[in-house]
């Protein structure tokens, strides 16, 4: 059978349901209350940071809301479609987050948070509602200790909040997990100057499998800050994480999507018997005024006899320029930059270029090697809207071809927390 080709190839609109739309006008309808005296006055208002919070005689309570839309649209050349099949242009309710802070008046040395989340339809998955996060915190002299679901402290992308984030969907994605059931110590070191974080995972609760064949997963960060403003606004920070990722059931698989939340997966090993994957990953974010450049690798090795002991590796690097002139700044006490406060009533406008690579190719197994260039531009029209346009242009090899992929993104999002 002859190889369809470019022009041939058909595209279809996915209109899914109206629930994307109504959660933007029902976002739009809160964010409408007059102003305090010490809010900004944006063209978009902000609900006032103190309109939500429970300030009671024994507890502070704050709910954490995000709601974020999506429209994709996609351009394939043949080969593209041979490897992943057809990506339809589709709109896609990226999140609907609800969530609460709890925290006990005075001197309190615990915090508890709960969030659940709402996402459409992944790529013919099935529509997922779910406990997002269910994180306990005790707070010791210069240690914190969390339980419960949570993120794991490996990859800047993924500790840096997706909604602050200057690029719309991360790419390391087949070296992490959103989210996982463990235990988490960390702490600062240096003063204020280093944060350090170690944990143990396993989601044999959740996932319903035996404990002992459900994965066990040992993480570890240290970050620090090499050069420093007072004002935390020009800086030079490096980190260093590591990962032992244990198998589910003697099988370990890596799989991601091409900076998206509704393709297929371009790469993926697929399953293959392993005893565990040992993961590095180095980080380095560098700002100066309205300037960042980030970069961060990943080397992962597989012990797997029967595969090779195959290797693989992800990196980007990212550079963002603030036009209105503000700035990211660093958060001493999470390691990772924070989001823009805009500075004017009209917002700040930033431009976004990123270069990733991700490799998932070794010896017998053929997961691809996808290479991605990332253009984009923000408007953070206030400090809880934020609309974002970004274009990529995806290159695949795998199965013997190499597909190309053009894909356009606009994202609209309202976060309050």
């Amino acid at each position: 059978m002859a190889t369809p080709s470019r022009l041939t190839l058909r595209r279809t609109t996915t209109v899914k349901n109206r629930l994307p739309h109504a959660l933007a006008l029902l976002a739009a309808g809160v964010a409408q209350p007059a102003l305090s005296q010490n809010e900004p006055d944006y063209l978009l208002p902000d609900l006032p940071s103190a309109k939500l919070i429970y300030d009671g005689d024994r507890v502070w309570l704050r709910p954490v809301i995000a709601l974020l839309s999506d429209y994709t649209s996609f351009d394939q050349d043949a080969p593209s479609v041979t490897q992943v099949g057809v990506q339809d242009d589709t709109t896609d309710l990226r999140a609907a987050r609800f969530g609460v802070l709890i925290r006990p008046q005075g001197d309190g040395h615990w915090e508890a948070y709960l969030a659940t989340d709402y996402q459409e339809e992944r790529t013919r998955d099935e529509e997922v509602f779910q406990l997002y996060d269910l994180r306990f915190r005790i707070r010791f002299d210069r240690v914190n200790l969390d339980l419960g679901k949570q993120k794991q402290p490996f990859s800047a992308e993924l500790l840096g909040l997706s909604l602050l984030n200057p690029q719309q969907e991360r790419i390391l994605s087949p070296f992490f997990v959103t989210r996982s059931i463990g235990a988490l110590a960390s702490g600062q070191l240096a003063g204020d100057r280093m944060t350090w974080a170690a944990g143990w995972y396993n989601d044999w609760f959740e996932s319903g499998a035996n404990f002992s064949d459900n994965a066990d997963d040992y993480v570890g960060r240290v970050t620090g800050l090499v050069t420093a403003s007072p004002d935390n606004l020009d800086y030079f920070h490096l980190g260093l994480a590591v990962r032992r990722v244990g198998p589910d059931a003697g099988m370990i698989r890596l799989s991601g999507r091409p900076e998206s939340n509704v393709t297929d997966k371009y790469v993926d090993t697929g399953e293959f018997a392993a005893d565990y994957t040992g993961q590095v990953g180095l980080e380095a974010i560098w700002n100066r005024g309205p300037f960042t450049l980030m970069g961060e690798h990943v080397e992962a090795r597989a012990e797997a006899p029967a595969s090779g002991n195959p290797h693989f590796s992800g990196s980007y690097l990212l550079f963002s320029w603030m036009l209105t002139g503000e700035s990211r700044p660093y958060n001493r006490t999470t390691g990772f930059a924070g989001g823009i406060a805009p500075t004017s009533r009209k917002g700040a406008i930033e431009l976004v270029t990123r270069y990733s690579r991700v490799d998932l190719t070794d010896g017998p197994i053929d997961g691809g090697v996808l290479r991605k260039s990332h253009f984009g531009v923000n408007w953070w029209a206030s400090q809880q809207w934020k609309f974002g346009l970004s274009y990529g242009d995806a290159d695949l090899a795998r199965t013997a071809l190499d597909g190309n992929t053009k894909m356009l993104l606009f994202r609209s999002q309202w976060a309050y927390q």
